[in-house]
């Protein structure tokens, strides 16, 4: 059949029809297979599966593949025998990925799988940790109560909540297993093989056991110390950084800029110094990074916007010797203008120079005085060109 799709449209139609396709052909049988080989006395064992009937796998078989499918294992016969060439494969393992917030997700819904004992695995296949309308708000409480913390795509643990998994010895309470068991309990419930009353007071006494036992351990003041550590090197960092509260206090020299709630103060307040500087000077809000130049350079660069009785005004700010702010209007520098030359036709117009002669501004209304660049400079000749000079000549020209 003919098509005019393009590649990508003709691939997705191709998997479309496939599908539709192969849902009228018989199921895949698979059996999953285990096969224990003895070499030498020694026993390897291998798993995997062994398709038995390929079904509607038939529809999405590619003859040119030569690759075969993980997992899947040829025919084997019970005590078949065959030659062995033993080879060396040497390889590293490799960690696991850290969790992002959707695989933690995942983590959560599939925690049966890190559960050794079978009966809880199968009983938390349903459930996993938590419910689907819970977990994200699970993942939440951990961020905002600081055990876990977001880096780029990842999500990772912090010092502190390093330290509450360390200080908790109870492996118990740190295992899915213990979800397991309470899943359990409440299948028991279900089935009037368990009191609900039991199962609450077991709970509060298993509570008052841990309790007891986490306050007991030494370990316990860990968290509050990472947590200072914490506290002290993003403080820091901080200050690593700059800022105006790394600057000491430019009157009295010996306190620290502090922050306040509408202006930058001095640390050693108490001990008398009243050096003030306010985050708004004539009504107009004035940067951190401009109070800084002022505290290292004695001023800030002229800014506009100073609302004063003569109205907006632009200008810097200064310390006068009692190291309050004072405003320095911009003084505005005239420049001089060049003398300028009265046309010597008419009288009223202005001698301006355009791009091959001299003429008049009021060429408009009719005045036609006009003189070629070369003739001035023919009749300048040897001499010296000045504006005097060139005037002479332009008033000779009439």
């Amino acid at each position: 059949m003919q098509t005019t799709l393009q590649y990508n449209q003709q691939q997705v139609y191709d998997i479309i029809v496939k599908r539709f396709i192969a849902v009228f052909y018989e199921d895949c049988i698979v059996a999953n297979t285990t096969v224990l080989g003895s070499a030498a006395k020694v026993v390897f064992k291998t798993t995997g599966k062994e398709i038995l009937e390929k079904g509607w796998r038939i529809v999405f078989e590619n003859p040119n593949k030569k690759e075969k499918e993980s997992g899947i294992l040829p025919k084997f016969e019970k005590g078949e025998q065959g030659p062995h060439e033993p080879s060396f494969l040497e390889k590293e393992t490799k960690p696991p990925n850290q969790f992002t917030e959707a695989s933690l997700l995942r983590a959560m819904e599939t925690a049966g799988k890190q559960v050794d004992d079978d009966e809880l695995r199968d009983l938390m296949k349903e459930n996993g940790i938590g419910r689907p309308s819970t977990r994200a708000n699970i993942i939440e409480t951990l961020f905002k109560r600081k055990y876990i913390k977001r880096n780029k795509k990842q999500v990772l643990p912090t010092e502190t909540g390093i330290q509450l998994i360390e200080t908790i010895q109870n492996d118990l309470l740190k295992s899915a297993e213990l979800t397991g068991k309470w899943e359990k309990q409440l299948k028991d419930i279900e089935k009037g093989e368990y009191s609900a009353g039991a199962f609450i007071k077991n709970m509060k006494r298993m509570v008052d056991a841990l309790v007891y036992e986490v306050r007991s351990e030494t370990k316990r003041a860990n968290i509050s110390h990472a947590a200072i550590v914490q506290k002290k090197a993003s403080k820091a960092k901080a200050k690593a950084k700059g800022g105006i509260t790394a600057e000491k206090c430019p009157k009295c020299k010996n306190g620290q800029i502090i922050k306040g709630k509408s202006a930058y103060g001095c640390s050693a307040y108490k001990s008398g110094c009243n050096f003030v500087m306010p985050f708004k000077v004539h009504d107009k809000k004035v940067s951190e990074k401009q109070l800084l130049r002022l505290i290292k350079k004695g001023s800030t660069v002229n800014l506009k916007g100073f609302k004063t009785d003569a109205g907006l005004v632009e200008g810097l700010l200064r310390f006068d010797e009692n190291f309050k702010l004072k405003l320095e209007p911009k003084q505005n520098i005239v420049k001089p203008k060049p003398d300028e030359l009265i046309c010597p036709k008419c009288k009223n117009g202005k001698v301006i120079k355009g791009k091959t002669a001299y003429g008049c501004t009021n060429y408009k209304s009719g005045c036609d005085f006009k003189v070629a660049f070369a003739v001035v400079r023919d009749k300048i000749g040897k001499q010296k060109p000045t504006k005097e000079l060139v005037y002479t000549i332009l008033n000779e020209s009439i």
